[in-house]
């Protein structure tokens, strides 16, 4: 564009006020250009309209003396007042000659050029004709008069004809121009200087922001308090709402860090005192320690990658990356996925629906699918009595999707189901359970504007309702 070519002819054209200064002086000189353009053309026009009044008043001067004797021959006497009044330019030249009805020169200069249009006319308007041509090599403003005359018993037209060089005219239409052109300048060098100062004073308030925001400490992420202009109000509120966000976040975060570090030194603990236990055990003893550290190294390693998925889901969160997916497809994926490492269970998955097409983040729904699966497994299971199948269901509902799981496990005590779905608040703390799973469902299902509901089953067992709109 034609303001990326200009940009570079001004490097320093950065700031607010050097770009709208740049911009409004590429405005005042296309102004300046179009108003010398019309301040010359109106000069040039009333210089003319001046001296075409002159140049008539000459012409008809020389009119009136014409005469015709007793022999039918046309006179001219040309007075000197019809010359003199040209002398109010002493710098130009003055021409003048006078035609008779045969079209030959009865005095004055037989050689100046004539107007092609000069002809006898009925039209009084048209007896005056005005024109510019060149004579003795400068250009020269005439003017003709016609004046119908008769002679004996016919009637004829005689010319008169007075010319003025243009020397005059151009230092009146100059003079005019520099009257008109030199006041508009100035007053759009003091334009230009109030912008400047105006725009100086109105960018104060960000320069203040940019102030406050520079003495603070980097934890410091309270908000701008700064009184501001109407037009930078929304500025200020968008990086107040996201400071809150990463003040919010970063709150989060540290909570996060201490308690996760919390969670992992404890099973990092007893699965040293186990190695070492089973390092000076022998016989049935070591065996023993080494199955109590693979299980402890199991646990370990499930909470890892549920922090790992936690702070993914997180991330994802705030990215908010949707698009659309077939929410069946990424069920029977889970399934796969998760039921790989664990051949023994028994789940069933039963739909009607075909597709379940909706928009949302395909890895993090599927992410909490797979904790869904992963936490009925762990802790869905009766005991052993045979009867330990894990059922999940899917259908449409309230123009949104909802994924039950159904397990035969022994539940949650009824005072725990509120708090369930909180970081490291599990309602399992007797199978290992950490309490991270149910919250990254929860997470996943607030994030979507979805809901996770979990309830007792009348018989035995938990049932955890995830629910997700469609759009």
């Amino acid at each position: 564009m034609w303001w990326s070519r200009l940009r570079p002819l001004w490097p320093e054209a950065t700031s607010i006020r050097a770009r709208l200064l740049w911009q409004l002086g590429i405005v005042f000189v296309c102004g300046m250009v179009i108003l010398y353009w019309a301040a010359t053309s109106y000069a040039r026009y009333a210089a003319d309209s001046s001296f075409d009044r002159v140049l008539l008043g000459s012409a008809g001067s020389i009119a009136e003396t014409l005469s015709i004797t007793a022999d039918g021959e046309v006179r001219a006497d040309i007075p000197y007042a019809a010359l003199d009044m040209l002398s109010a330019a002493p710098d130009d030249r003055v021409f003048y000659r006078v035609l008779g009805t045969d079209g030959a020169t009865l005095t004055g200069y037989s050689d100046l050029p004539l107007d092609r249009n000069t002809r006898p006319v009925s039209n009084a308007m048209e007896q005056v004709r005005f024109f510019d041509a060149t004579y003795m090599e400068e250009p020269v403003r005439f003017v003709v008069m016609g004046r119908q005359v008769r002679i004996g018993q016919q009637s004829g037209w005689i010319w008169v004809q007075v010319g003025q060089t243009r020397e005059a005219r151009r230092n009146l239409a100059q003079e005019l121009t520099i009257r008109a052109v030199l006041p508009i300048l100035a007053l759009t060098v003091i334009a230009i200087a109030v912008v400047w100062i105006s725009v100086g004073r109105a960018v104060r308030p960000i320069e203040a922001i940019g102030e406050d925001l520079a003495a603070r400490n980097s934890s410091d992420l309270s908000p701008i308090n700064a009184p501001v202009p109407a037009d930078i109000a929304p500025l200020v509120g968008a990086v107040n709402q996201f400071m809150a966000r990463l003040d919010n976040n970063m709150g989060v975060l540290r909570t996060f860090i201490a308690t996760a570090a919390h969670q992992l030194r404890t099973p990092l603990t007893a699965l040293l005192v186990q190695i070492r236990s089973a390092e000076l055990a022998t016989g049935k003893d070591r065996d023993e320690s080494v199955s109590a550290a693979s299980q402890s190294a199991s646990r370990l390693a499930r909470l890892v990658n549920q922090l790992l998925s936690d702070a993914m889901v997180t991330h994802r969160a705030d990215e908010k990356r949707v698009g659309p997916f077939d929410l069946k497809k990424v069920i029977e994926q889970s399934l796969q996925n998760t039921l790989s490492i664990s051949n023994e269970a028994d789940v069933r998955f039963t739909t009607t629906l075909q597709t379940a097409p909706m928009v949302g983040d395909e890895v993090m729904i599927a992410e909490a699918i797979k904790n869904l699966i992963h936490n009925a497994l762990t802790h869905g299971s009766s005991g052993g009595d045979g009867d330990d199948a894990i059922a999940l269901a899917l259908r449409a509902i309230d123009d949104g999707l909802e994924l039950s799981i159904a397990d035969t496990g022994p539940g949650i005590g009824n005072d725990m189901l509120s708090t369930v779905g909180d970081r490291f608040r599990s309602g399992m703390e007797n199978r290992g359970g950490a309490g991270l799973g149910l919250a990254i469902v929860k997470q996943v299902a607030e994030s979507h504007g979805g809901s996770l509901l979990l309830e007792n089953r009348p018989e035995r067992g938990l049932n955890v309702i995830l629910w997700l709109p469609q759009s």
